[in-house]
């Protein structure tokens, strides 16, 4: 990737792991465009990274009149998209028994379909990013919670497990327009959205948990590697694949990383 020739867009730039790489993004001379609801967040970071080339864009991503309108403003300021970085998410916790349809809508319009409608409405000018040193790319932002399910988060966990499923259905048909599509995996990373202080805060626990930056390096070193896929902590590797292998097992396997990992997470 030549970043200091690139156009990158980042949904759910305003806070976490979507700041931090804006922030990463621009280290290494990229051109940020930075989407989220928060304007004045928004106007922040773009002050942090040094003003224009580097703009903004107000945009709820659960909203397809208003990812449309963004993509439209996109369109008249670059010619053409290098990197789009589909992260946009938000939390929906305490079991489905508890959770009000009108939240589920909220969190499935957010999580899974803001990030078809995105990939959507801007592959135009992704199509016209050059094809030199491994073309364009498309990152979703996944998570582990979309590899093994988590008891209590049922909804979120399934726009994950759509995200992913998403991005590897893509993989074939973008390859064959010259894109790629890489999909990240965090684990428990510790942001504004996602507070992890249980965690943190128990000795026995709080080497599992992540900050925001040590996600967004995972995520621009998945980018100039070519990556498909990036699971940031190398563990979660090999948990993922035992609950593969473990057939009947992949119950009891989810229901304990969540008995001893996810106490008092709001996912």
């Amino acid at each position: 990737m030549n970043w200091k020739e690139s156009v990158c867009l980042i949904t759910g730039a305003s806070s976490g792991i979507g700041r931090a790489t804006a922030l990463k993004i621009a280290e290494r001379g990229g051109t940020v465009i930075a989407v989220a609801r928060r304007e004045e967040r928004l106007a922040s970071l773009i002050e942090e990274l040094g003003g224009a080339p580097h703009s903004y864009v107000v945009c709820d991503v659960g909203d397809l009149e208003q990812v449309r309108a963004m993509a439209k403003t996109v369109g008249e300021r670059t010619q053409k998209l290098d990197v789009l970085i589909n992260n946009a998410g938000v939390p929906l916790g305490g079991g489905l028994a508890r959770s009000r349809p009108e939240d589920v809508e909220r969190v499935v319009k957010v999580n899974l379909l803001g990030t078809i409608w995105c990939t959507q409405e801007l592959l135009s000018l992704i199509d016209k990013a050059p094809r030199e040193q491994g073309g364009p790319a498309i990152v979703n932002v996944a998570s582990m919670a979309g590899r093994i399910p988590m008891p209590g988060s049922g909804v979120y966990t399934a726009t994950k497990f759509g995200l992913v499923g998403f991005s590897e259905a893509i993989w074939g048909e973008m390859k064959n327009r010259g894109i790629r599509v890489m999909v990240l995996d965090p684990g428990f990373v510790h942001t504004e959205g996602f507070p992890m202080d249980e965690l943190s805060a128990n000795p026995l626990t709080r080497g599992f948990v992540m900050d925001a930056d040590r996600v967004a390096e995972a995520l621009c070193l998945g980018i100039e590697r070519g990556s498909s896929e990036v699971r940031v902590q190398w563990w979660w590797t090999p948990v993922y694949f035992l609950t593969v292998l473990g057939g009947p097992l992949r119950r009891r396997i989810a229901y304990l990383i969540a008995k001893h990992f996810t106490r008092g997470l709001k996912i």
